[in-house]
């Protein structure tokens, strides 16, 4: 294991369609870098484009990347008030290009979290965590946002993360302050989230949930379940929590498969990547302290909607005790 130290610091990382390059937001810096992976598996510095237009001078926490062409990094502001989204054109190379087009949400926006359509690829859902929003946005070939709707969630839920099913039915959000995972039906001609399907505590049903935030939501490489993570707060005593969830053909979901406690608290992030090459693998970062774990579902049975498996633990870990913000691990090999 080898340890690079960005220039510009990147809690938030990203790849690019074919691996070879990283775009990393920071909430400290008003600036979004792409890294070439070099090969020796080095990371190179190739780009670091301001915020600008709408979003000058604001940090960003998160972002996504196309992956069809023509490609496009879109990031959004966090933390707010009054957050806006930028769209870069990316060149040949993979690097970042310039800033093509930025909008802004409401005055007491903040967006965290964004995802794109899983069937179609140009629309974009930002998660509001300030205003308790899912906002949905139409992202054209020249990488310009045109508004489509938003959808209010629950008052106090703070979406923070969001994912988006293949089928185009479904969109989960984890919400940070609700400690709660929700399904949302898509409007099959708006592709906006009209209604609430279902919703699943995050945490055992006698805990205090002033000591937990939810962190992180994604979908395995098949899309037959649902990765969910929650964070203690950074000062208690208490773990976090890694849920699954087994989703049937067209992405409702039909049950919790388990809930287990993490080795340590989570701190400012515990971030699940589920592997993309096998539905019971992902890695798991904890900011606080400076690790990826690697988790595998285990006691698998065989039911109506497919293999259901009934536990998962941590199975290897590599701490990384240089000082550094562990956010999210990313897949490479």
């Amino acid at each position: 294991m080898s340890v690079r130290s960005a220039p510009i610091p990147s809690p938030t990382n990203l790849p690019q369609h074919d691996k070879t390059n990283i775009y990393g937001t920071s909430n400290i810096a008003p600036r979004v870098a792409s890294y070439a992976i070099t090969g020796n598996s080095s990371l190179e510095l190739t780009k670091s484009v301001p915020a600008a237009k709408t979003c000058s001078n604001r940090t960003s926490a998160f972002a996504v990347a196309s992956p069809a062409e023509p490609y496009h990094v879109i990031t959004g502001a966090w933390p707010g008030p009054n957050a806006c989204g930028m769209s870069f054109n990316v060149s040949s190379n993979g690097s970042l290009d310039e800033v093509v087009d930025s909008w802004g949400y409401a005055n007491k926006s903040g967006v965290h979290g964004l995802a794109l359509g899983a069937r179609d690829k140009e629309v974009l859902y930002s998660a509001d965590l300030n205003g308790d929003t899912i906002w949905t946005h139409r992202v054209g070939e020249n990488g310009r946002a045109e508004y489509v709707g938003k959808f209010g969630v629950k008052a106090g839920s703070h979406p923070r993360h969001l994912a988006a099913h293949p089928a185009g039915k479904r969109l989960y959000a984890v919400m940070e302050a609700g400690n709660r995972v929700a399904a949302f039906l898509l409007d099959g001609e708006t592709t906006v989230a009209d209604a609430e399907e279902s919703t699943y505590s995050l945490i055992p049903d006698a805990s205090n949930s002033s000591n937990y935030w939810s962190a992180e939501v994604m979908l395995s490489q098949d899309a037959r379940y649902l990765w969910v993570t929650t964070r203690a707060q950074v000062n208690t005593k208490v773990p976090g929590y890694t849920s699954a969830f087994l989703l049937d053909d067209e992405g409702a979901i039909v049950k919790r498969m388990f809930r287990v406690p993490t080795t340590t608290v989570g701190g400012m992030a515990n971030m699940i990547s589920p592997a993309p090459w096998g539905c019971e693998w992902a890695a798991l970062t904890d900011v606080g302290v400076g690790y990826v774990q690697i988790w595998k579902m285990k006691n698998k049975t065989e039911g109506r909607h497919g293999t259901e498996y009934a536990t998962a633990e941590a199975v290897a870990r590599a701490d990384i005790a240089d000082g550094g913000c562990r956010a999210v691990a990313l897949w490479y090999d």
